[in-house]
C-alpha cells in the first residue's frame, strides 16, 4: 500500500479524525492531513522530518506508515508458554526414552507452543496423547491430511506419538 493509505489505515484504527491528527502533530487544521491521504497525483508527501510526528501521534511505527512490515509485541511469544513448551518436550522425550533436539524439532516445538497456548488446562494435566489428538484435529482442520507431492495420506507423527505415551 501507499503512504497515503498506510497512513489513512492507521487514523482510522486510532479513530482520530483529519483535524485531531493534525493537533496532535501540532499543526492547524486538517488539509495538511487530507492532503497527505490523498491518492491524487498531485499530493504530496510530508517531509521526513514530519513523519515521526504522525506516527508518534498514531502510535504507530515509523516503518508501518511505508508499509513494512513490523513485529508487533502481540507477535511476540509469551515466555511463560515458551518454558511450558519447552518443559512439555523434554518430558514427553524423556517418557519416550530420547532426548529432543530443538534444531531437527523446530516445528514440533511450534505446535506444541500453539497447542500449550489454546490449552488453559495446568501443565501437569497435558500428555502426549491430547497433544497428537489436538495435532491431528487441527491439521484435519487446515486440510494437511493430504500429502500433496502424491495425494496419498501424509504419515501421521502424532498416531505414533499416540502409541508409545
Amino acid at each position: 500500500m501507499a503512504f497515503s493509505d498506510n497512513l489513512r489505515a492507521a487514523r482510522l484504527r486510532s479513530g482520530m479524525t483529519q483535524e485531531a491528527l493534525a493537533l496532535a502533530c501540532g499543526w492547524s487544521g486538517q488539509s495538511r492531513i487530507a492532503n497527505y491521504e490523498s491518492s491524487a497525483p498531485s499530493a504530496r508527501e510530508p517531509k521526513v522530518s514530519e513523519v515521526p510526528l504522525l506516527a508518534k501521534a498514531l502510535g504507530v511505527s515509523v516503518a508501518s506508515l511505508f508499509g513494512e512490515a513490523q513485529v508487533s509485541q502481540s507477535a511476540r511469544p509469551d515466555p511463560a508458554i515458551l518454558a511450558s513448551t519447552y518443559r512439555f518436550l523434554v518430558d514427553a522425550f524423556a517418557t519416550l526414552g530420547k532426548a529432543v533436539e530443538f534444531e531437527t524439532e523446530a516445528d514440533l516445538f511450534a505446535d506444541v507452543y500453539e497447542w500449550i497456548a489454546a490449552d488453559d488446562r495446568p501443565a501437569d494435566q497435558r500428555n502426549l496423547v491430547d497433544f497428537a489428538k489436538w495435532r491431528d484435529k487441527r491439521d484435519q482442520e487446515r486440510g494437511k491430511g493430504i500429502d500433496e507431492q502424491n495425494g496419498s495420506a501424509a504419515p501421521q507423527v502424532g498416531r505414533a506419538n499416540q502409541r508409545s505415551a
